[in-house]
């Protein structure tokens, strides 16, 4: 069959797919590409068409599995809205994305490898997670900074006040999918994007 972009696609998601299952089983450090070729029922030698290596296919369920798609697909208007209208969009979004079985699977397997030292032997792991809270936090650090020079929000530290919305975020829904705290599990995605824009905005509005 012709490489069709179709089946290009077609193919490179088959990959994404079977790296994701294969990952959240036995985790990074530990999976082959032979693993994921048998998981998706391909030879090994294919992969290598569509991917470097493992560290290529981490990449791309990153960019496309993760709320690194969201932040590229923000259509211009959105950044325009409200304050308080905004943040709750994308509250609601990234916990959406993050808070699905897939994603969670994969964030406890590479917190666990965290925790035991194992991601420490390859630097490049840790550089894939440091680019991907850099990139977010940047979106979110120039979105503040565009609305406080606009006077929706009164002036202070954009890149601090990023990092606290994402703290919140990030605080959940550790506490929800690692340590399945029933505290946390009693809220819905709307009251925990209410309460954090709410906390998060009232701190922020012009005095």
């Amino acid at each position: 069959m012709a490489r069709t972009p179709k089946v290009v696609e077609d193919r490179r998601e088959q990959i994404i797919d079977a790296a994701m299952r294969v990952f959240s089983q036995k985790g990074f450090t530990r999976a082959t590409n032979k693993d994921i070729a048998r998981e998706a029922g391909i030879t090994p030698g294919l992969i290598y068409h569509y991917f470097e290596n493992k560290e290529a296919l981490l990449r791309a369920i990153i960019e496309g599995r993760s709320p690194l798609k969201l932040l590229g697909s923000l259509p211009s208007q959105v950044l325009m809205l409200p304050p308080e209208v905004f943040l709750r969009f994308m509250i609601l979004q990234v916990l959406g994305i993050v808070e699905e079985e897939k994603f969670v699977q994969l964030l406890r397997v590479f917190l666990s490898e965290i925790i035991h030292g194992e991601i420490i032997h390859n630097p490049n792991i840790s550089q894939v997670g440091a680019e991907v809270l850099q990139r977010v936090l940047g979106f979110l650090g120039s979105y503040f900074e565009t609305r406080m020079e606009a006077g929706d929000l009164r002036q202070a530290d954009p890149s601090l006040a990023a990092q606290v919305l994402m703290g919140c975020i990030v605080g959940f829904v550790l506490r929800r999918q690692i340590l399945h705290d029933q505290l946390a599990l009693e809220y819905s995605h709307e009251e925990i994007a209410d309460v954090v824009v709410e906390t998060v905005c009232k701190g922020l509005l012009p005095r």
